[in-house]
């Protein structure tokens, strides 16, 4: 059987114990499956990544792969794992091919198989055309894709990348969440930090929502996925205030400061009932504007959260 990095009962405080970064996290990751991690700037996310690379020391809890602490022994941690931080290294003095070798002759590769493999990989994020240029002069989201390729060139078992796809251009986003699936599928732990929720539902087998240090919520994206499915958002405008009393009962509405802009979170059965209302109102010039969309995620997530 495959082993799962299993995350129990983690606590991580700093500032002598006043700042609490993670607080009872327990997780499993398992194999073949790619996980987000996502919440508010400050929410815990890093620190967790640290503690499992085991480059900062939980104050308790356990973190465990193949029956060996990775809290007891972090030289085995980065054994078996490979991470693409938040701020990539400065590429001073290497070409982007340069970086990458470096890395691959760190992990052992033989010099046949590196030619290969980083072929492949260039070919794959389709940055064969910067393979010579010297990294300080490479673009930030091509020193992000170099990061990425130090990171998955020969991988080990488990993947940790902190905003992978930031300052990367749309198409090469796809690019490297495909390499990322294309990782899951042979094996690998995947577990990727990212603030962009559409991504997060496109891509990510599993969705961990971290608030204030705390789990808020673990689920799989395909369970998310059908709850947002069974739900839709009517965003109205209006110009004049209107008598929330007029609308039909039991629906959700948050409205802006103003009271011109609503946001209605409606049931796929409520919607009849809501339309009619509209209708009603465009009829009495009160209400301009209207759409009806599936529920938007980064909604859901903002409501389980404080923002």
């Amino acid at each position: 059987m495959r082993s799962k990095l299993s995350v129990y009962s983690l606590r991580k405080s700093y500032r002598h114990g006043k700042a609490t970064a993670n607080k009872n996290i327990t997780l499993e990751f398992n194999p073949g499956e790619i996980t987000a991690l996502t919440g508010h700037n400050g929410a815990g996310k890093t620190t967790l990544l640290k503690q499992i690379m085991g480059i900062a020391k939980p104050d308790s809890g356990s973190i465990t792969y193949r029956g060996i602490s990775l809290v007891e022994e972090p030289q085995r941690a980065r054994k078996f794992i490979s991470m693409m931080p938040q701020f990539h290294a400065p590429l001073v003095g290497v070409t982007l091919r340069q970086a990458i070798e470096a890395v691959a002759r760190i992990r052992g590769i033989s010099r046949s198989d590196m030619k290969h493999n980083i072929f492949q990989i260039i070919h794959d994020l389709k940055i064969e055309d910067w393979l010579n240029v010297p990294g300080e002069k490479l673009s930030g989201g091509l020193q992000r894709l170099t990061s990425f390729a130090m990171t998955v060139i020969a991988p080990p078992p488990i993947l940790l990348f902190d905003e992978p796809t930031n300052d990367v251009d749309p198409i090469r986003r796809i690019i490297i969440w495909n390499y990322l699936r294309k990782l899951a599928n042979s094996g690998h732990i995947i577990v990727v930090v990212t603030h962009n929720l559409f991504e997060v539902q496109q891509y990510a087998d599993k969705y961990v929502l971290l608030d204030r240090g705390m789990i808020i919520q673990d689920e799989q994206t395909n369970t998310l996925k059908k709850e947002l499915l069974d739900s839709s958002l009517l965003r109205v405008t209006c110009n004049q205030l209107l008598d929330q009393g007029s609308m039909p009962e039991h629906i959700s509405v948050d409205v802006r400061e103003d009271g011109l802009e609503w946001n209605i979170h409606l049931a796929n059965d409520q919607i009849p009932d809501a339309i009619g209302w509209v209708l009603r109102e465009i009829q009495n010039q009160t209400i301009v504007q209207y759409s009806l969309s599936p529920f938007p995620l980064d909604m859901l997530y903002r409501g389980l959260t404080d923002g």
